[in-house]
């Protein structure tokens, strides 16, 4: 239905815009369960020494379902601290700029570039034997590790869209917010030189012709009408040509 990014006509966008103006009344009532949610989730709050260093962290509140995983994990033995090393979303762990002579050795966390053991097996053999008797308890450890990330990386999504939600309820004035970027697409429409939208003039409101060739100049009484039937992208809309609409544009009448 609302199947389209860039290129588009003035029916399909009106349509899209509509509806959502008609789930405006709706957002305070997603952004109240958001807050909800995330109050039942609670937050992980890294702590940091005066250098900016990872020093701890704390569980807020200590009730919350992330709280209670925590607690869960530290009678196992596991450590968040240490064990999870889990960062926020403004903190992105990204491959260092290498050039041609000197490829990147590290990530920008610190960690060196992973490369394949050689030779192991004596030593793979030891660990694996040393193991064996705690391998249950370091997958229930692991199996809690992954419910606390997965229920970190939900916590951020849910900040993301409440942040969305409340902007996209800001004045028209607001950059960000669902009038002022009505406003943006509907100036692109009216915009002559801006052809990936068309204006239709509700025309082709289910947009068959919105992906149609751009016209190689405008029509106009002196042009020789391409062969057969087709349309064009033309800075007034469509431009239908043919043995049945030859001479017909986008408002009807004739060029």
């Amino acid at each position: 239905m609302f199947d389209f990014l860039g290129t588009f006509n003035r029916s399909q966008f009106e349509r899209l815009a509509s509806y959502a103006r008609d789930q405006m009344p709706l957002v305070d009532a997603r952004i109240n369960h958001l807050v909800l949610e995330l109050s039942r989730l609670g937050n992980l709050t890294m702590i940091k020494d005066v250098k900016g260093n990872p020093s701890g962290y704390k569980a807020q509140p200590s009730e919350s379902y992330l709280g209670k995983l925590l607690a869960a994990y530290e009678v196992l033995g596991g450590d968040p601290f240490y064990d999870l090393q889990v960062r926020s979303m403004s903190e992105p762990v990204y491959l260092l700029k290498g050039d041609e002579v000197s490829t990147p050795k590290f990530f920008s966390n610190g960690d060196p570039v992973p490369e394949g053991a050689l030779a192991d097996a004596p030593s793979a053999a030891l660990i694996g034997q040393l193991k064996s008797f705690i391998q249950d308890n370091i997958d229930r450890k692991e199996y809690l590790e992954r419910k606390i990330r997965r229920t970190i990386d939900y916590g951020d999504q849910l900040r993301a869209e409440l942040d969305r939600l409340k902007e996209a309820k800001g004045a028209v004035e607001q950059d960000g917010s669902l009038e002022f970027l009505i406003a943006d697409v509907t100036a692109l429409i009216h915009d002559r030189g801006y052809r990936a939208v068309a204006d239709d003039r509700g025309r082709d409101k289910f947009g068959k012709y919105t992906k149609a060739r751009f016209a190689e100049y405008e029509p106009g009484p002196a042009r020789q009408a391409p062969e057969g039937e087709g349309v064009e992208r033309t800075s007034d809309g469509y431009y239908f040509y043919g043995d049945d609409t030859a001479g017909s544009s986008s408002d009807g009448g004739s060029t």
